[in-house]
């Protein structure tokens, strides 16, 4: 045992009122029985260790470890257990577990409960139980039960009858074991491990579940040990020095990942940014939940990466395995942002042959949770107890965790308003057609008069009153300008460019294809439109900012057709070759005959404020996958390829002069889940009706197709002159 040093107590206790201020200032401290607390507990009395100063800073202070240096425990940061006590909600009287012990922050609690109340502390190191009971009785608590055991199984005797009103757990831990011995109604904060993030929770009991209800914390605390210690379950991929580890769900194989990490990876952008000072750890556990098969990875920092640039040690990425490919999260510095701390947008690295459909697949989650959750209030943490040695709940259904004792749902609630789109009121297009080229615009030289005068640039403009989105501006703008309109426009990322006086102009950038010929174009503005290959960029007189762009934009696609069958589409037909653009859509009919349909947006670009089946575009995937993703983007549906047939086709031309399309309808035998609203912004209402009772605002071709499915017809056409 350490004998603590002679402290002068005038200099100790005035440094324990600076730290109570620091508290109340930033918000931690929120009560008077709080304050009261930190101001009347001598913290240096249960860290000799340390310096008086160092006691009483706002920070950890180490006071056990293993020979690797390895911290095993510690006195908490004063911050972290000012925010834990309050949402603990402790009473005068109040009966109170603390699991991980050190003294410090049982006596604080003791000072909450007062005379009428009782504190037991808890530790599985007989060393770190021995220190708080010399510390606890030196400090004057000496009423506070110390107790030296496993915490995975609570000694019968320790728990009161009716349970504890509160249960502070102040170590690092997997799952939440301690549901039985809290009283209902009582409150348990433990700092909880999800996917290997971890958060500070707050739960209330009721009816036998934990409901959280305040906002989660970010927070670290030293690993719980004994039987509750959690396993990372880490893999590593062969020759790489890079591991991936499940610590929820089940390990993938990842010796088939080594040549996917030999080669570059492909780059998604999704156009949604983060500040350098903005934290986007909800975003990251929205992705541990709503991606199968999600793992974090790591790299050696000492490793010879040819081809991974790897993350910070301390914090793994975020990254889905796709059988032999792989995709993770990471982010780019797009700009120095309004404080100067940056600005970054999340992208999405692909590694492997399908690694940029992995890529796609984490990029629109990403876009997801950007669209529907971030700004919304925190998520909803559930706690359900196992029943017969099994975790509640199904297995790989999104936003839920099965651990060992209990079922952990996540229910992430709609922001109350659309999240604004990057912070910019300008747009423009990056159109690519399938050889590779970008359509560039050439621009009237006048100088003084418009910005960037005679050089290439993309087609774009200003927004306007009228235009509810960014979007609205791009497609009004090619309208406008060339009379172009492109039915498949996606977020690709923001462009950073200067004006005529120095300042800095973001741009948002949407991403489309097209393979028309720009002679056909009425231009309204500028001198021509032309095609052009990424390699004669340097010929052209053009922005470094969007030949950059138009690079990243060649980078992330993947690799081109064979030369022999991009020649192959320069050949017109004697009619004129036209590519078709294939929809996909959802046939979903329950037991009774009714069909569903879903209420398009009334600012949709397509069919707006009408009925529609689940419907959308292939990208870069078979149309089945297209359908599964679709389904579960748009309603939170769960369909396997197994379950899925071709019921109907429909080809399909909507006005005269558009392209043709081929509608492709599958139905669904089976499926998991109730439609959803996943995304209002598309689709206000879903909604199963008779087919012999369609809505009159229905989408003509999709009617079309209704009521060929239903006279056993697999072929029809819509629209095409007689």
């Amino acid at each position: 045992m350490t004998t603590p040093p002679t402290t002068d107590i005038s200099d100790a206790s005035e440094l324990r009122h600076q730290l109570v201020e620091q508290l109340q200032t930033a918000g931690h401290i929120r009560s008077a029985a709080v304050e009261r607390a930190f101001r009347t507990v001598p913290r240096h009395t249960f860290a000799p260790e340390a310096a008086v100063e160092a006691a009483y800073a706002n920070d950890i202070v180490a006071t056990r470890s293993r020979d690797d240096g390895t911290v095993t425990s510690s006195i908490s940061a004063p911050w972290l257990q000012a925010d834990m006590l309050a949402s603990a909600r402790i009473q005068p009287g109040h009966r109170v577990l603390e699991i991980g012990s050190g003294g410090y922050n049982a006596a604080l609690i003791a000072e909450l409960v007062g005379p009428t109340g009782h504190v037991t502390t808890l530790d599985i190191d007989p060393a770190v139980t021995e220190r708080a009971v010399c510390f606890l009785a030196e400090a004057g608590y000496d009423t506070v039960n110390v107790v030296t055991t496993d915490a995975e199984h609570l000694p019968a005797e320790v728990v009161p009858e009716g349970g504890f009103d509160a249960i502070i757990v102040t170590v690092d831990t997997w799952d939440l074991p301690w549901i039985d011995a809290l009283a209902e109604g009582g409150r348990l904060v433990a700092p909880l491990r999800l996917h290997g993030y971890h958060w500070a929770i707050g739960f209330t009991k009721a009816a036998g579940v934990l409901h959280s209800d305040e906002p989660l914390v970010v927070c670290g605390f030293v690993a719980i040990q004994g039987d509750g210690a959690w396993n990372r379950n880490r893999r590593t991929i062969p020759g790489t020095g890079v591991h991936l580890s499940w610590e929820d769900g089940t390990p993938l194989p990842v010796d088939q990942l080594t040549p996917a990490l030999t080669r570059e990876p492909t780059v998604t952008r999704t156009g949604i940014t983060v500040g350098g000072q903005e934290p986007f750890d909800l975003l990251q556990l929205y992705l541990a939940g709503a991606l199968p098969g999600f793992c974090r990875l790591e790299a050696d920092p000492d490793s010879d990466h040819q081809i991974l640039n790897p993350p910070p040690p301390h914090w793994p990425a975020a990254a889905i395995v796709r059988g032999t490919s792989l995709a993770r999260l990471t982010h780019e510095r797009i700009g120095d942002g309004d404080d100067g701390k940056g600005r970054y947008e999340f992208v999405v690295q692909g590694y492997g042959d399908q690694g940029h459909l992995a890529a796609q697949e984490m990029a629109e989650r990403v876009k997801t949770w950007h669209r529907i959750h971030r700004g919304a209030r925190c998520p909803l943490v559930t706690v359900r107890p196992a029943v017969d040695g099994a975790s509640a709940g199904l297995d790989g259904n999104p936003h839920v965790f099965a651990k060992k004792h209990t079922s952990i749902s996540v229910d992430w609630p709609i922001a109350p308003v659309t999240v604004p789109e990057p912070e910019t009121a300008n747009a423009s297009a990056l159109i690519y057609n399938d050889r590779g080229e970008y359509l560039l615009h050439l621009r009237d030289y006048f100088p003084g008069e418009i910005w960037e005068p005679g050089m290439w640039s993309l087609l774009g403009g200003g927004r306007e009153p009228q235009d509810a989105t960014l979007e609205h501006t791009v497609r009004r703008e090619l309208a406008e300008e060339a009379g172009l309109d492109l039915p498949d426009l996606t977020p690709f990322g923001a462009e950073y460019a200067s004006d005529d006086a120095g300042r800095t102009v973001p741009i948002a950038i949407y991403a489309g294809r097209w393979n028309g010929d720009p002679r056909d174009l009425h231009l309204t503005e500028g001198v021509m439109l032309a095609w052009f290959a990424p390699d004669d960029l340097h010929r052209l007189r053009i922005a470094d900012t969007t030949s950059d762009l138009v690079h990243r934009h060649a980078a992330s696609l993947p690799t081109m057709r064979s030369e022999a069958a991009s020649e192959e589409e320069r050949r017109p037909s004697s009619h004129g070759t036209v590519l078709n653009v294939v929809g996909v859509h959802l046939y979903l009919e329950r037991p009774d005959g009714t069909v569903l349909l879903g209420l398009r947006h009334p600012s949709s670009a397509f069919a707006p404020s009408t009925w529609h089946a689940l419907a959308g575009h292939c990208e870069q995937e078979n149309a089945i996958a297209c359908l599964i993703r679709e389904a579960r983007e748009e309603a939170g549906l769960h369909i396997e390829r197994q379950n899925v047939e071709l019921v109907h086709v429909v080809h399909h031309i909507d006005y005269a002069g558009d392209r043709p399309r081929m509608g492709l309808f599958f139905r669904a035998r089976t499926w998991r889940g109730e439609p959803e609203l996943c995304e209002p912004d598309k689709c206000t209402q879903w909604k199963f009706w008779d087919p012999t009772a369609l809505p009159d605002d229905l989408v003509p071709y999709t009617r079309t197709a209704i009521d060929g499915i239903q006279n056993g017809e697999l072929y029809s056409e819509t629209g095409w002159p007689a």
